[in-house]
């Protein structure tokens, strides 16, 4: 008879979990299969076996069980929404200096993503945002920043949702580097939008930029 070290630590938890809530007779049976798995001797051998088998008829009959509340689930709804997007080299000036972002080098899961740079939430729920851009350059006249943005609905004006700041100074020839990164938690809903939109994309370090977001709850 042979007990997986898995199968003997689920008999461990179920036991610790059972005493205040399960009736004794379950309590009993678990801790006479957990002694079989410990000590098992000629005397007792035939009273263990039934106890595996009772054991392993258990496990299918909850494995199926499974199985059949699994096909009542969306495919591959046991993924949480996330994005982690990796940035684009496009040159493509936007006058909102809109970053976009590489979609073949980007993890999207449940999350879409237009070539403009713009995510779409497919899943409500509440979101933990985080941003970080890097700047190579001081611009000449604007202070360097980074700021996510938030449209509801196409015909909503975007509003912002995070905004950042870090400098470096004004005409250096020295090679330096700042980085603007912001955090938060928002309620999102379906269809809603966001994009990254910063001081002046050419000033962007490519390298160490990134943008995310995961779903902790719905």
């Amino acid at each position: 008879m042979i007990l997986t070290f898995g199968g003997f630590l689920y008999l461990f938890h179920r036991i610790s979990t059972l005493q205040d809530r399960r009736s004794d007779n379950e309590i009993n049976a678990l801790k006479q299969l957990q002694q079989c798995a410990e000590n098992l001797g000629s005397e007792n051998l035939q009273h263990c076996n039934k106890l595996v088998e009772l054991y392993k008829n258990l496990l299918k009959k909850v494995s199926e069980a499974e199985g059949k509340v699994a096909l009542l689930i969306e495919p591959g709804s046991s993924t949480n929404p996330q994005a982690r997007l990796v940035l684009s080299e496009s040159k493509e000036e936007n006058k909102f200096n809109t970053l976009v972002w590489k979609k073949t080098h980007s993890v999207l899961e449940k999350i879409t993503l237009s070539s403009s740079g713009v995510l779409t939430i497919q899943y409500p729920g509440y979101y933990l945002i985080q941003s970080q851009v890097t700047f190579s350059k001081a611009h000449e006249k604007a202070p360097l920043y980074q700021a996510i943005w938030s449209q509801k609905t196409n015909d909503e004006t975007p509003s912002e949702l995070l905004k950042s700041f870090c400098s470096l100074p004004r005409g250096s020839k020295m090679p330096d580097l700042c980085t603007a990164s912001e955090t938060g938690v928002f309620r999102l809903e379906k269809g809603h939008k966001l994009f990254v939109n910063v001081t002046d994309k050419s000033l962007v370090n490519l390298d160490a930029t990134t943008f995310g977001l995961f779903r902790l709850q719905d």
